[in-house]
C-alpha cells in the first residue's frame, strides 16, 4: 500500500510540473464559452464539501486583499490553477489587510482548509499568519518576505539578480546603438534601492557609462513637464529604467515632448544649475556630441495595458516582469508537498525576467488570461 501511494504521489508530481510548464511556455488556449470570471473560484468552493468523501485532496485556502490590481490577480490565478492541477478545490479569502485577514484565517480554519496562502505586503499580515502556523496550518507566503517564526514555505521574488540582467540590457543597448558614453536614468517612485544596485552593476561592467537617479514626486502632466525639463538640459541621458508600472507612460511622453522641444528650440539657455540627490556626486561634463539629440532606450517594470501598447509600438524596448503568478503558484506546489507528507523549501526564490519582443508571449497569455478569467477592463487592469 505504502509503495502504491508512493508511485501516485510521484505521478501527480509528475503530472502537475507538466501542466504548470505548459501553462508557462505555451500561449493558453481561450477558455470554454461556459466559463466565467469567477468560474475557478466557484467551482473550488462548491466542490469543497466533497473533500471529506476522500474524492478531493484537502481544500487550500488563500487569504489576500482584492485591491484591484493586475498584481492580485496574478497571484490569484496562480494559486487557484496549480491547486486545480494539483487535484485540490481552492477558496479565495478576499479581506482588507490587518484584523479582516486574520478573521480570514479563523474562516479558513472553520471551514476546514488543510494549508493557507496568505499575501503578507510589508508585513501588513503578520498577525494573520501568526495565526494561522500556530493553528497547526501548512502555511506559505507568496513573492513578499516574511519572517513569521513557524512559516511553512516563503516564496519571494528575486531582488538581486535581475538587476546585472537588467543592467545589461540597457547598457548592451546603447553599445548597440554605438554610444560610447552617456548616462542612465533610474527614474520613478523609490529609486534609491534600484538606483544602488544598477549603479553597482554597470561600474563593473560598463564603466564607460554612468548612473543617476531622479525620484518622481507628481503624478500626471506634472510629472511629465518635470521629467521633459530635466531631459532637455541633460540630453547625454540615453537609457532610461522606470522602476515602477506607471513611470514607463510618463517617462515615454516626457521622451517625446523633449524631443519635440528640442528640434523646435534648440538648445535651452540658461542652463539650470540641477540639485544632485544624497549620495551622488558630479559627473564629467558630457561629450558634446551626446547632447545634439535627445535620444533614449526607455524600459518599463510590470505588466499594464498601457505599458504592453507602448511596449508593442516599441516605445519600450524592454519590460521587467514581476513573477506574481510564479510565487503564488510555486507556494501552492510547497504546501501540496506539506499535504502528501513530502518535504518542501522552506525558502525559495523565483526569477524576475526581463523580457524582450521575441520573448514577451508566455507571459502576455498568462496576462490575458487573468484579465478574462477575473473580467478585468482597461480602467483597472494594473500591475
Amino acid at each position: 500500500m505504502a509503495l502504491l501511494l508512493w508511485r501516485w504521489s510521484v505521478k501527480r508530481r509528475i503530472l502537475a510540473l507538466l501542466l504548470f510548464g505548459a501553462f508557462l511556455l505555451c500561449a493558453c488556449a481561450k477558455p470554454s464559452g461556459g466559463s466565467e470570471p469567477a468560474s475557478l473560484e466557484e467551482a473550488a468552493a462548491s466542490a469543497a464539501s466533497e473533500s471529506a468523501d476522500g474524492g478531493l485532496g484537502d481544500l487550500l485556502g488563500f487569504v489576500i486583499e482584492d485591491d484591484g490590481q493586475m498584481s492580485t490577480y496574478m497571484m490569484m490565478h496562480g494559486f487557484l490553477r496549480t491547486a486545480e492541477n494539483l487535484g485540490h478545490p481552492a477558496k479565495l479569502y478576499r479581506a482588507a489587510d490587518g484584523a479582516q485577514a486574520k478573521a480570514a484565517v479563523e474562516q479558513a480554519m472553520a471551514d476546514g482548509c488543510g494549508a493557507l496562502l496568505v499575501a503578507n505586503p510589508h508585513g501588513a499580515n503578520d498577525e494573520a499568519v501568526k495565526a494561522a502556523v500556530a493553528a497547526g496550518l501548512y502555511t506559505a507566503v507568496p513573492y513578499d518576505a516574511c519572517t513569521v517564526e513557524g512559516l511553512s514555505a516563503n516564496v519571494v521574488a528575486d531582488n538581486t539578480d535581475y538587476m546585472e540582467e537588467l543592467s545589461r540590457g540597457i547598457a548592451e543597448r546603447m553599445t548597440e546603438r554605438s554610444l560610447k558614453s552617456g548616462r542612465i536614468l533610474v527614474y520613478g517612485k523609490g529609486t534609491a534601492d534600484t538606483y544602488g544596485k544598477i549603479q553597482t552593476a554597470i561600474a563593473q561592467y560598463y564603466p564607460q557609462y554612468q548612473v543617476v537617479s531622479l525620484e518622481r514626486t507628481g503624478e500626471g502632466q506634472a510629472a511629465i513637464d518635470e521629467l521633459t525639463e530635466y531631459l532637455l538640459y541633460n540630453r547625454d541621458i540615453k537609457g532610461l529604467y522606470a522602476v515602477d508600472t506607471a513611470s514607463a507612460p510618463l517617462a515615454v511622453q516626457a521622451r517625446n515632448k523633449a524631443v519635440s522641444r528640442f528640434r523646435a528650440e534648440g538648445t535651452p539657455s540658461p542652463s539650470p544649475a540641477l540639485a544632485l540627490p544624497a549620495g551622488q556626486t558630479p559627473l564629467p561634463t558630457p561629450n558634446p556630441a551626446l547632447l545634439t539629440q535627445i535620444s533614449i532606450t526607455i524600459f518599463g517594470c510590470g505588466l499594464s495595458d498601457e505599458n504592453l501598447k507602448l511596449f508593442n509600438d516599441n516605445d519600450i524596448y524592454g519590460l521587467c516582469i514581476e513573477p506574481y503568478y510564479e510565487a503564488a503558484a510555486n507556494a501552492t506546489m510547497q504546501l501540496d508537498k506539506l499535504l502528501l507528507g513530502e518535504e518542501a523549501e522552506q525558502a525559495m526564490r523565483v526569477n524576475r525576467p526581463i523580457v524582450y519582443a521575441a520573448t514577451i508571449d508566455k507571459y502576455l497569455a498568462t496576462y490575458e488570461q487573468v484579465r478574462e478569467l477575473f473580467g478585468l477592463d482597461s480602467a483597472n487592469a494594473q500591475a
